[in-house]
């Protein structure tokens, strides 16, 4: 187990937000599809529900998590990214089950989705196995030279209550 915490993102999150963003461009779509113009950020991040910050042991930023979407159909948009490091990552998977858990309970949601590039890293862990493929958009766009599927998966609070019991109280 690796120290470390997170908490509710607060305004002052959001250079780290920027620098998260500017460092996977443009894996985090919702942030980088529209170009890197820091108002351009700013106003999209005005339209999440929530969001958390995942805190190494030093109390620095590593990972950072919106809910987005949620709204009266019990659905929700869950995106998830660390920065990319080992540690970062590492500490993103650590505290996954967590902060879906704060999602499934802080919102009324059924259906947690949640978009990945074909080469995302792994910042769910053993949660991914949780999460059911709903569809596959082939060569979505380009990264690093080459175009990379992108896959919208789905996590239903049943599922989850019963690979976590307890953990929704």
């Amino acid at each position: 187990m690796i120290e470390g915490s997170w908490r509710l993102a607060e305004a002052s999150d959001v250079p780290f937000v920027y620098e998260l963003v500017t460092q996977v461009d443009p894996r985090w779509w919702r942030f980088s599809r529209g170009g890197l113009e820091p108002s351009l950020l700013i106003a999209t991040a005005q339209g999440v529900s929530a969001g958390v910050v995942v805190l190494d042991e030093f109390s620095q930023p590593v990972a950072c998590a919106v809910l987005a979407e949620a709204g009266t159909m019990g659905t929700g948009m869950f995106e998830y990214f660390a920065l990319p490091t080992a540690h970062a990552e590492a500490l993103a998977r650590q505290f996954a089950p967590d902060l879906l858990a704060a999602a499934f309970t802080g919102a009324d949601i059924q259906r947690l989705y949640y978009e990945r590039f074909e080469n995302d890293a792994d910042v769910f862990g053993d949660m991914s196995a949780l999460f059911e493929v709903e569809v596959t958009y082939p060569e979505f766009a380009m990264i690093g030279g080459r175009y990379e599927n992108r896959t919208t998966s789905v996590l239903t609070r049943e599922r989850f209550a019963a690979a976590h019991p307890g953990s929704m109280q």
